[in-house]
């Protein structure tokens, strides 16, 4: 079994857990990886990234470009990145930066883009907290069962609905806090999202940037109302929820990444075996500096990667950790590779 561990600098491959730094190998220099994703109904790999969205039917070894449309928006601006990739059994989708949604229903040949989601009310109020400030469209997810329901979570715009494969949205921007990471779906009702702390109504009466709540949401009604689980927990800036096994998984980070420059900040792992009711803390080997951004399962065991992402200035003191959890609960370092570490999986 492999693993494929997107980092900052690109992509790479390690071919078995523990590994050491030179067994990590640079399979696609693509920039920062933004997402990798499996399915069941298919054997490809699929990944974003700041250069485009690839496709691997090789476990990872090779890659080709998928061709989204990632044109220069304005001259000022450069090209579009793909912040998000998804693979149903009928169509594959993008989301970029700009942020657009693409389709294509030949296999990456051609992409069409659902001009549909421009027409959302609550457009004019997204924005990133990153230079040029477009809004990235972090994660595209199909219900459970109902591959032609998407949902769509914006950095920073809130999650919005599609019945019809993306031909038209409906805005759940109300429902939740703008700052979406990722949201999850578990069943055809229940999705869990993780989120940050960009809330462009705080911001627009003058009270400050990035000072929203951030923190774990659930829903149990498909997006239509949510509540926070984890109120009170002060290390709220989550990046990814995960759950195996009946447990629930989640790091976070105290502030926002611009303040995780000179390491003023904490960091926190966080697991629950009821679902929420109650959240346990548990160590883990880089929590003094890096927050645990990303989940997978290798072998059995549930494995995590670790950095400082998104900071103003890159640090080149950081390592990015992939941890394996043992049957006990304790988190081991299995090995480093030389960029933060956004996102894994096991092929």
């Amino acid at each position: 079994m492999s693993l494929l561990i997107g980092t900052d600098e690109g992509l790479y491959l390690v071919r078995a857990l523990p590994f050491e730094r030179d067994d990590a190998e640079l399979v696609l220099d693509c920039g920062m990886v933004t997402g990798i994703e499996t399915y069941e109904h298919t054997d490809d790999v699929f990944l974003s990234s700041s250069s485009g969205a690839y496709r691997s039917s090789d476990g990872g070894e090779t890659w080709m470009d998928l061709g989204v449309p990632v044109g220069s928006r304005y001259w000022h601006a450069g090209e579009s990145e793909v912040w998000s990739v998804l693979s149903t059994p009928d169509a594959l989708y993008a989301g970029t930066n700009d942020p657009y949604v693409y389709r294509s229903v030949d296999d990456g040949e051609t992409w069409m883009e659902m001009k549909g989601f421009r027409d959302l009310p609550s457009r004019g109020h997204w924005e990133s907290p990153i230079d040029p400030h477009y809004a990235r469209l972090r994660c595209l997810e199909s219900v459970p069962g109902r591959p032609e329901q998407l949902i769509a979570g914006v950095e920073a715009g809130g999650i919005h609905l599609s019945r019809d494969g993306g031909q038209t949205w409906h805005d759940r921007r109300d429902t939740i806090v703008d700052d979406v990471h990722e949201v999850v779906p578990i069943t055809e009702d229940v999705w869990m999202a993780a989120t940050g702390y960009l809330d462009h109504t705080i911001e627009k009466i003058g009270l400050g940037h990035a000072v929203g709540t951030g923190g774990l949401h659930r829903t149990v009604d498909g997006g239509d109302s949510w509540t926070r689980i984890d109120v009170g927990n002060p290390f709220s800036y989550i990046r990814n929820v995960f759950v195996h096994d009946g447990t629930l998984f989640f790091g976070g980070g105290e502030e926002a990444p611009p303040e995780w420059v000179h390491d003023d900040h904490g960091a926190a792992l966080f697991e629950s075996t009821n679902f929420g009711r109650t959240l346990d803390r548990v160590s883990y080997p880089t929590e003094e500096t890096q927050v645990i951004d990303t989940w997978d399962v290798y072998d059995g065991d549930v494995i995590c990667g670790s950095g400082l992402f998104d900071v103003p200035d890159p640090r080149e003191d950081i390592e990015g950790c992939v941890m394996r959890r043992d049957d006990d609960g304790t988190y081991h370092d299995v090995g480093r590779v030389p960029a933060n570490i956004g996102t894994i999986a096991t092929v």
